[in-house]
């Protein structure tokens, strides 16, 4: 059996396989350790965001070129003139992935997530991304839906009639189950749009409640630009809902008018279920306030330094172009400068690579002074909760291997975030660093 497609005799569980797998090849992508395990032409190595394979047919000599051939392993860094050489096109990125200094294994890494780690959520996100149809492509789900300030079974509805998943007369006979088609107060097909706007009970809802910006049935063709319009509406008094959107109840209770027709038949007058969803709404508004929020735990801890070791305050400073400058300085616990150091780089992916960077060069620095017991603040709370945490992100992957293998040869080492303004020093070295740089770039040193 071709493994490769599912005929048409497979069964429910192999067509889920291959489903799996085809979903997992939009998403997989390889974190750089040796290079080894990476053929250069036919695996997806070139971002540490997304999967991308080099573009271009390899030639016989080098179709079997791997990402280690393009590695200078005696100076850990990338090999630019065999890069010129086989991806020419692919320089500049090629050389902002970062080359980890101590061995480190090729790692199979789930690109659509910082941490590089497969969730069912994110699989599932994926998998409806690449199903939607372009017409849904630009709703945000997010802004539209989920991040509402509503109840969960209200987004959840929301999100069903978005789907075109309400059991209403329309999507019923689109399943071929047996119905009634046509909405029970008037007669026309019910579909979801026509349940929430279209209908003239629901119309004249619309035009009872208390809210600026009431939807047009001219200018809402879809329930997407409904729950986008919606949005503008304001809540006015005496509803008592301040910022709290009283249109997802309105929505709600519409439905809830719609099936207690249908299966009690019991009518509920425009008036009444105004009045509920406005209860309903300024109910649920209040027992969020009720709801204790305990204050935020930090993703990583915060003990008190120790006043007896070193200290080393370290800072970078980054430019779209890929350049950085790094500065760091060491003092005694009786706050003597012992030394300041600073460098710089080109072809660095971002802001928070400069920052581990930064702090990798300083540890190398540290432990070269003689230094094994040592307090390290930086001012990037992202790249400190990493290093306490024990986390790791995929961009940041084999860097932060190298730190922790450091950070065996000290006896004490502990990691502190402290703020912008309590970093100057540092910052001010970082910034002459990246000075000089710019400096040699403009003039083609």
């Amino acid at each position: 059996m071709d493994c490769s497609a599912s005929p048409s005799f497979a069964s429910h569980g192999w067509r889920g396989i291959l489903a799996g797998r085809d979903l997992l090849r939009k998403g997989l992508g390889w974190s750089i350790g040796q290079g080894d395990s990476i053929n250069v032409w036919t695996e997806a190595w070139l971002s540490p965001s997304s999967p991308q394979t080099p573009i271009g047919l390899p030639t016989e000599t080098n179709k079997d070129l791997s990402v280690h051939d393009l590695i200078c392993h005696d100076v850990k860094s990338w090999n630019v003139e065999a890069i010129r050489k086989h991806l020419p096109q692919y320089e500049d990125q090629i050389r902002k992935i970062t080359i980890n200094a101590l061995p480190l294994q090729d790692s199979l890494v789930w690109l659509p997530v910082k941490s590089g780690e497969y969730t069912t959520k994110t699989g599932y996100a994926l998998a409806k991304l690449n199903s939607f149809p372009a017409s849904q492509l630009d709703f945000n789900w997010q802004k539209n839906i989920w991040k509402i300030h509503t109840s969960p079974k209200v987004k959840h509805f929301l999100w069903k009639a978005m789907k075109g998943a309400l059991p209403v007369g329309e999507a019923l006979s689109r399943r071929n189950i047996e119905a009634e088609v046509t909405c029970k107060r008037c007669g026309q097909t019910e579909s979801s749009l026509h349940l929430m706007l279209l209908c003239p009970y629901a119309k004249k809802v619309w035009e009872l409640a208390p809210v600026l910006f009431n939807p047009s049935e001219a200018t809402h063709s879809s329930v997407a630009l409904l729950l986008v319009d919606a949005k503008r509406m304001v809540a006015l008094p005496p509803t008592g809902l301040g910022s709290a959107p009283l249109y997802p109840w309105l929505l709600w209770h519409l439905w809830k008018a719609r099936n207690r027709l249908i299966f009690d038949n019991h009518s509920c007058s425009e008036e009444g279920l105004v009045l509920k969803a406005i209860l309903d709404a300024r109910a649920w508004m209040e027992a969020q306030l009720l709801i204790h929020h305990p204050s935020p735990i930090s993703d990583y801890p915060s003990p008190t330094p120790n006043p007896k070791v070193t200290s080393c305050f370290v800072d970078a400073a980054w430019t779209t172009s890929g350049y950085c400058g790094m500065g760091w300085f060491l003092q005694d616990p009786y706050k003597v400068k012992i030394k300041e150091n600073q460098s710089s780089s080109s072809f660095v992916g971002s802001a928070l690579m400069a920052e581990t960077l930064a702090v990798h060069l300083a540890l190398v620095d540290a432990l070269s002074t003689g230094v094994r017991q040592l307090n390290v603040f930086s001012d990037c709370k992202e790249l400190i909760s990493l290093l306490n945490s024990g986390k790791s992100i995929v961009e940041l992957r084999g860097l932060l291997h190298d730190i922790r293998e450091l950070s065996v040869s000290f006896t004490h080492l502990c990691f502190f975030f402290i703020p912008r303004l309590s970093n100057v020093v540092a910052d001010s070295l970082a910034k002459s660093a990246l000075s000089v740089i710019l400096s040699s770039s403009v003039s083609g040193g």
